[in-house]
């Protein structure tokens, strides 16, 4: 099984032909400095030191927030913060650390409001000012305010230079919150590219742009790349399954989702349905019987008529009938619609009929009558009637043949078999 599953996994990787460019290529929309650009800012920026009213007061909360007195450092910083003037350093630097302490209590819009207040004010510290621009776009993006989460996480990949695949996530996930997916695609695709390994979170998101978009190939594409690292990612095989359908490429549609099966991946009652339709489309109902009747056996498929309809039309169409009949006996049995009840024994009949099973027939014929009316009802007479004409019951056959007479559609039919039953009864030497 392994060595199947390298097999396919390696013929996925030779079929995907997503971009792999550098993140320099990736076109963000964003004026990314370099690493230079980076290091003289961080030169230039004034390094301040707060009043030592201000940094008393954050040093007396920052000792009662490590003993997990968070109320009492909360109260301290309240106490001092109205005090500061607004735009001065100090009231940005105890806004940062305020901030921090009242998201932390989840008090996340005065937490905002303050935090942001910081980030405007734009005079602190580089790696004070970086952490701020942060914490507003986290806090936003958990908050459902996604304009917002975008314009501070993009300050902070413009300021800091830093092309951090956690960050340019955040990005794609605010631009998917907000249904603009094409903006998705450049943030995702450069979070990949930076990641130290591959992660299933940013491939995910990648193809939801493309399907919320129907660009089907595109899902395709970046599933193959993402099942080629991470095959272990188990819900991505009868997705891939799916957009192969989608497309109508039902061979690369069946050879995933078979391979998936073998390797246990499939635990989902749609999934195990799925796979029985690929099996019934490529023409191999004998497969879609068993891997049917296996699963819903076995409790993974729900036991309801329908289910067990669906068993015996492939049964039936892989001409297993001793199979198909019993699977029509059983779903006969659990359905409480009429016609559905009818049309299950009829067809029990039709086989046990095809299998020369002429006088075990009769009983779901006669059966099917007691559910089934106009059209329906005037064929099951007809099948009846041929069923005892085999097992050489002529007088019943012959009231059968007369009451399938009845109806128009099977009036014609009706009046040659009714002239052969008699015939066939009189070389016999039966009475009518």
């Amino acid at each position: 099984m392994k060595a199947a599953m390298k097999t396919f996994v390696s013929a996925l990787a030779f079929a995907s032909v997503l971009a792999t460019t550098s993140v320099a290529a990736q076109d963000l929309g964003l004026n990314i400095p370099s690493k230079e650009t980076v290091a003289a800012q961080k030169e230039s920026r004034k390094n301040q030191a707060a009043g030592q009213s201000t940094g008393r007061a954050i040093m007396d909360a920052f000792e009662l927030y490590e003993q997990e007195q968070l109320q009492e450092a909360i109260t301290i910083l309240e106490e001092e913060y109205p005090d500061l003037d607004q735009g001065t350093y100090d009231r940005a630097y105890m806004g940062r650390f305020l901030g921090t302490l009242y998201a932390q209590d989840e008090q996340i819009e005065r937490a905002l409001d303050i935090l942001k207040s910081s980030a405007d004010q734009d005079v602190l510290g580089w790696n004070d000012q970086a952490a701020v621009l942060k914490l507003v776009g986290q806090l936003a993006l958990q908050e459902e305010q996604y304009d917002m989460s975008i314009n501070y996480l993009s300050r902070w990949l413009e300021f800091t230079g830093d092309l951090d695949p956690q960050v340019l996530t955040f990005v794609a996930n605010a631009y998917y919150q907000k249904k603009e997916f094409a903006q998705v695609v450049p943030f995702a695709r450069a979070a990949l590219n930076n990641a130290e390994e591959a992660d299933k979170n940013i491939y995910t998101l990648l193809m939801a742009s493309y399907y919320e978009r129907k660009m089907y190939p595109q899902a395709i594409e970046v599933l193959e790349e993402g099942i080629n690292l991470l095959p272990e990612v188990t819900s991505w095989w009868p997705q891939l399954a799916q957009f192969y359908m989608i497309e109508e490429n039902f061979d690369k549609s069946l050879a995933t989702m078979e391979t998936a099966y073998l390797a246990g991946y499939l635990d989902k009652e749609n999934q195990y349905k799925m796979l029985v339709q690929l099996y019934d489309n490529a023409g191999i109902p004998y497969r879609a019987a068993i891997t049917m009747a296996k699963h819903i056996d076995e409790g993974d498929i729900e036991a309801t008529a329908k289910n067990f309809a669906t068993v015996a039309n492939s049964y039936h169409r892989a001409k297993e009938f001793d199979e198909a009949t019993d699977w029509y006996l059983r779903a006969a049995e659990a359905t409480d619609d009429a016609d559905d009840k009818g049309e299950y024994y009829r067809k029990r009949g039709n086989l046990l009929m095809l299998a020369e099973r002429y006088a075990d027939a009769v009983q779901p014929l006669r059966n099917a009558l007691d559910y089934l009316e106009g059209d329906d009802e005037g064929r099951v007479y007809m099948s009846l009637a041929e069923a005892y004409f085999y097992s050489e019951q002529y007088p019943e056959a012959l009231r059968a043949v007369n009451r399938a007479a009845e109806f128009d559609g099977q009036r014609r039919s009706a009046r040659s078999w009714r002239g052969y039953i008699q015939s066939t009864a009189e070389r016999r030497g039966v009475s009518l």
